[in-house]
């Protein structure tokens, strides 16, 4: 018998095997495009490529990118046995622990997830608001008046103190300060370089950058571990409050503090990056739009106009570039037949600008968070599926005390016309130039 034939509706429905096309250019050129301007350059991979194709960045290698709203879900939504996150963030940033609830994957992560929880649910944060609020006053208040200067740092001392006091859980003001400094001089760079953090794969300059964190890491990780020994010793899971280390003792009071410090210090990562960014973008923006910058500052915090104001802000800016699951099964997404081991990406500085879903894109317009269910929208500012960010309530908090102690104090005024372009610092979104500014008393 002869073979049947296939018809063309068929063969169109037929998944292709393989990675999507990519770009020309090589791995070096690739990853410095995407860190100068990711915006931009994925745009341009896009216009050449269609919706659907590979990104091959050096350190991180390819990853298979999703821009079709109709598509990415089923990225976002992989289940844990199918996409493993943590092991797609460690291919970007290298330095991250397996054991960490940002490097772990499948068992290993429910279980780390599950500890932290109790210290990142809604009604914890919101009970320490007014904490929050008076660390950004006691901040602000040394912040120069008529020059100049980088609101990125400020936003990363600022949330390094909420971290380290009110999440970490460190009463002692002494070691408090001691955390916060050691967190941000740990990930301190001169400047954005629009380069890949170090890790193994980055050859002779990831080698030496990762000799410099190790060096840089470890005056946060002796005040966590002095910390962790005091508590043991005095058999205080939690003092005041509910806390991480004390959620994490709780839960396995038998565990070696070189792992819990282990452990921890990914989680500070998380808690000065994406938070310290996200809060540059947001005061960005008010800072641009005096009256809804006033209208923020009086208004109750589940103001609609307050709310959809934010939600724009990071929709055009947001903190974090990417979704991203490395498959552990082959898996037909996006009408490819993709092999198991394969990295795919759902780019949120791309989909957020989706012309079909948000008409006229590159335009600040909150109304368009009043007129739309936020549901039917491809937004992800916090990610989504099962990997949702931990710390999302923790964002909301600070956000709706920082922001406006800073308004409340200072007038601020952008030194450029124009909004910074983002680049990317690891897997976070920052304004170039740190975002400048000049400041006058109110």
């Amino acid at each position: 018998m002869g073979t049947p034939a296939v018809t063309a509706a068929e063969t169109a429905e037929r998944p292709r095997p393989g990675l999507p096309p990519g770009l020309q250019a090589g791995r070096l050129a690739q990853a410095a495009g995407f860190h100068r301007d990711p915006l931009g350059y994925l745009r341009s991979a896009r216009d050449e490529l269609g919706g659907t194709f590979t990104l091959n960045l050096a350190v991180a290698g390819p990853m298979v990118v999703f821009t079709d709203p109709a598509v990415i879900g089923e990225v976002v939504e992989l289940p844990h046995e199918a996409g493993d996150a943590g092991a797609a963030r460690r291919r970007i940033v290298q330095l991250i622990s397996e054991r960490s609830v940002l490097g772990a994957d499948r068992d290993e992560h429910r279980v780390a997830r599950a500890r932290l929880l109790p210290a990142f649910e809604a009604s914890v944060v919101d009970a320490r608001r007014d904490v929050m609020t008076r660390i950004a006053e006691s901040h602000v208040a040394d912040w120069p008046a008529g020059r100049p200067f980088r609101v990125l740092p400020r936003m990363r001392r600022i949330v390094d103190e909420v971290f380290a006091r009110l999440v970490i859980g460190i009463r002692d003001d002494e070691r408090a300060r001691a955390l916060a400094t050691g967190t941000y001089r740990m990930l301190f760079t001169p400047g954005n370089p629009p380069v890949p953090p170090p890790g193994e794969h980055a050859g002779l300059v990831g080698a030496a950058g990762k000799a410099l964190f190790e060096r840089r890491k470890q005056p946060a990780a002796s005040v966590l571990a002095a910390e962790i020994e005091e508590r043991r010793a005095r058999g205080a899971i939690a003092d005041g409050g509910i806390d991480v280390i004390g959620a994490m003792l709780q839960a396995n009071p038998d565990q070696p503090t070189e792992e819990m410090v282990d452990e921890l210090l990914p989680l500070l990562m998380a808690g000065q990056e994406p938070a310290a960014a996200g809060l540059t973008w947001i005061l960005d923006r008010l800072a641009r739009s005096p009256g809804l910058a006033g209208h923020f500052v009086s208004s109750p915090p589940d103001d609609p106009l307050r709310t959809a104001t934010v939600r724009e802000a990071l929709r055009l800016r947001p903190a974090v570039h990417s979704v991203a699951r490395r498959l552990s099964e082959p898996r037909v997404i996006g009408g490819y037949e993709l092999p198991a081991g394969a990295v795919t990406n759902v780019p949120i500085v791309l989909v957020h600008r989706d012309p079909g879903a948000f008409p006229d894109p590159d335009d600040f317009r909150p109304e368009r968070f009043l007129e739309r269910d936020l549901d039917e929208l491809p937004y992800l500012p916090f990610g989504g599926g099962p990997r949702m960010c931990l710390g999302r309530w923790l964002a909301r908090a600070e956000i709706g005390t920082v922001i406006p102690a800073i308004l409340h104090r200072l007038e601020l005024e952008p030194v450029l016309s124009e909004t910074e372009r983002m680049v990317v610092r690891g897997t976070v979104l920052v304004p170039h130039r740190s975002c400048l500014m000049r400041a006058h008393a109110r």
